[in-house]
């Protein structure tokens, strides 16, 4: 089978790597820890390979359960080697601001559980998530004032 030619990028340095198609995710991962002295900060687990797009709001965290060959990954495609974990500001109904560790490499919904669970709101259904204060949310506050008993 033909190896895979991958650039990996850590921080600011970037280094091509060899892999074999059927490498799983985590072992690539272990790999890269191995051989790549900036890649050594931190626990394993709180690390991933992200696969970037042109557009900064897309891309995808590669499962560490899957090898490299489900992504349809080239040669000369780059890899991020990156944290996973993130600090997220969430700011309440009643104007203060809590801050809550989040994994970037989980989906909204399992984020939503995490955020809900650590604030203490344990009816996930009933929350969601806005970088602004939207109409929708404003109406969505008068309705739970006007409810109050």
């Amino acid at each position: 089978m033909v190896a895979l030619s991958l650039k990996i990028g850590v921080g600011n340095v970037v280094k091509t790597m060899q892999f074999e198609p059927s490498t799983m995710v985590y072992d690539a991962c272990r790999i890269i820890r191995e051989r790549v002295p900036e890649a050594q900060l931190g626990q394993p687990n709180d690390y991933g390979l992200f696969l970037s797009d042109e557009d900064p709001k897309k891309g995808i965290w590669l499962e560490a359960g899957k090898a490299l060959d489900y992504y349809m990954l080239r040669n000369g495609d780059t890899l991020e080697y990156k944290k996973k974990q993130r600090p997220l500001k969430i700011r309440m109904l009643d104007g203060t601001v809590k801050t809550v560790m989040i994994d970037d490499s989980k989906i909204v919904s399992d984020m939503l559980m995490t955020i809900c669970a650590r604030i203490g709101q344990f009816f996930y259904n009933f929350m969601f998530l806005s970088e602004e204060p939207s109409s929708c949310l404003q109406y969505f506050l008068s309705c739970l004032q006007a409810y109050r008993p």
